[in-house]
């Protein structure tokens, strides 16, 4: 817990830090003012649960300065120190506000016995708020369900949350948002209860209501109602709240619903929502996409048009033409923010898919991001914006351009061994033996002509495939360590990880950690 020590007193903020034991109050962050407007200060900045304040104090008095803070944090609890010539003006202030007080001089027994009251109220406090947020949370997970299914469950939850503000008047007005967070990024397990939390202020100076739920992983759907009608302004302020609030996020998207009226209606803008989310593939990360979309101007380009000439560019290696229809690409999708992500993937797909089919025949080395077929579609469903899509095939072009320049014909004896060891690095029981009878060769010959090509013994480039595919695989926190070690031809995790420390210089575990930093 945290707590505001306000007193113009240095000798009583000093003594009461030094001298209180914190640590069995459960407090572990004190913070001090010298005066009243410094203390509404802090307290708006650090949100402590308690505030410990002179009655007296320049510029503004403790009493002022708690009715002001009670606008922004009225869950924090009050423990006012007074000197006797103050009892009766607080005994009044104490029987309107619900605070406890102590007399100077200060006796620390009686501090401490006032503070672990104000402590067990917080504690208290808490757990109402916990059951409220479980309540709301359940709340917000049936308006993302068809009304006529579960209004019985719907209109019971309802009143049981209602009961608290003062009837269903408060969903006479409702907008529902859906947040998207690119599910590379690992969140912590109570950001939505800190995202609740820090918009607090905001939701109370609106008179708004809001419930909240993680629908899956890394995506949220929060429903905000009120007694009186949402104006845009009323949203651009919480949009913007929220905005503050996800700073430390790289990649998001803030969908809006329409505005309803009425428990039964707030579904509709629910799937309004969900319908401006489908569209936020192409915006730019970050972004609030309103319901109302503007129709897409008519593209004299058809995107079947584009992708066979895209096509016949790839083949012919036309680096000016691929630059020119890659650009052209780019603006008819931006453009048309109507398409759906999925058609936009499939079309890409089989652009990169063409590319590395290229470069397969060209017998090009496999560098990039799209060197191995089955993780074509891993990077393409990762990318989380259009704008991401767009450069990944952009980089694989330029490399497939830079790579036909800079070629130099491979041996197509190690052609055959490279190529089989890329289609079966995955078995651990994968031999020389193998390896050289695909290539038409014995072992002892394709081992010499492998080494004298590459300068590496066979072995050693079946490890560093197998170490560069599972470094690939740890990027990805959605597959665990012990089945990357099968994926890359291992079936001893732990021997799997001495070889990839041996090769890499950490751990996966470590390597891992500092991928997804």
């Amino acid at each position: 817990m945290k707590i505001l020590i306000a007193d113009d007193e240095t000798l009583t903020r000093t003594g009461l830090q030094k001298s209180v034991n914190w640590r069995d109050l459960g407090i572990n962050e004190i913070y001090t003012a010298e005066d009243g407007v410094e203390g509404l200060k802090k307290a708006l900045l650090y949100r402590p649960d308690i505030v410990l304040s002179d009655v007296r104090m320049p510029r503004m008095t403790g009493i002022e300065m708690m009715d002001k803070i009670r606008e922004q944090l009225p869950d924090s609890v009050f423990v006012f120190m007074s000197g006797y010539s103050d009892k009766e003006y607080l005994k009044a202030a104490i029987r309107l506000q619900a605070v406890n007080y102590v007399e100077k001089p200060l006796d620390i027994a009686e501090v401490e016995a006032a503070l672990r009251d104000a402590a067990e109220r917080c504690r208290s406090i808490h757990q109402n708020h916990r059951a409220d947020s479980l309540s709301a949370s359940e709340l917000a997970l049936y308006f993302t369900m068809p009304y006529a299914g579960v209004q019985e469950q719907l209109k019971s939850l309802c009143e049981r949350y209602s009961r608290r503000f003062g009837g269903e008047e408060i969903f006479r007005s409702a907008v529902s948002l859906i947040l998207q967070i690119d599910e590379r990024m690992e969140l912590s397990p109570a950001f939505l209860s800190e995202l609740e939390t820090g918009l607090e202020p905001i939701l109370q100076i609106h008179h708004l209501h809001m419930a909240a739920a993680s629908k899956k992983a890394n995506l949220f759907v929060l429903h905000l109602f009120r007694e009186t009608p949402f104006s845009p302004r009323t949203l651009t302020y919480v949009t913007d709240a929220l905005s503050g609030q996800l700073a430390a996020v790289d990649n998001y998207y803030l969908a809006a619903g329409t505005t309803v009226s009425g428990i039964s209606h707030i579904y509709d803008s629910y799937s309004s929502s969900v319908i401006s989310l489908q569209h936020s593939f192409f915006r730019a990360p970050g972004s609030l996409i309103l319901p109302e979309l503007p129709a897409p101007d008519p593209a004299e380009t058809s995107s079947e048009k584009l992708e066979a000439s895209m096509l016949d560019a790839i083949r012919s290696a036309d680096s000016a033409q691929i630059d020119r229809l890659s650009d052209e690409l780019y603006h008819y999708y931006s453009e048309n923010p109507r398409m759906l992500r999925r058609t936009v993937q499939t079309l890409y797909y089989r652009l990169l898919s063409a590319l590395l089919e290229q470069r397969r025949l060209r017998m090009l080395p496999g560098a990039g991001i799209t060197s191995e077929g089955d993780l074509l579609l891993d990077s393409l469903s990762l990318c989380f914006s259009y704008e991401e899509l767009h450069a990944l095939l952009v980089q694989n072009l330029r490399k497939y351009t830079e790579d036909i320049n800079n070629y130099v014909p491979e041996n197509s004896s190690v052609y055959l061994i490279k190529n089989y060891i890329r289609k079966n690095y995955a078995d651990p029981q994968l031999s020389t033996k193998e390896i050289s009878e695909y290539a038409s060769l014995s072992a002892s010959y394709a081992c010499t002509v492998f080494k004298n090509e590459t300068g590496q013994t066979l072995n050693q480039y079946l490890t560093e495939y197998r170490m560069e595919r599972a470094k690939e695989l740890l990027a990805d926190p959605r597959h665990n360590i012990s089945d990357i070690s099968i994926m890359v031809g291992y079936n001893d995790s732990n021997y799997f990880g001495k070889a990839f420390k041996k090769y890499s210089g950490s751990s996966p575990s470590d390597y891992r950690e500092s991928r997804l930093v």
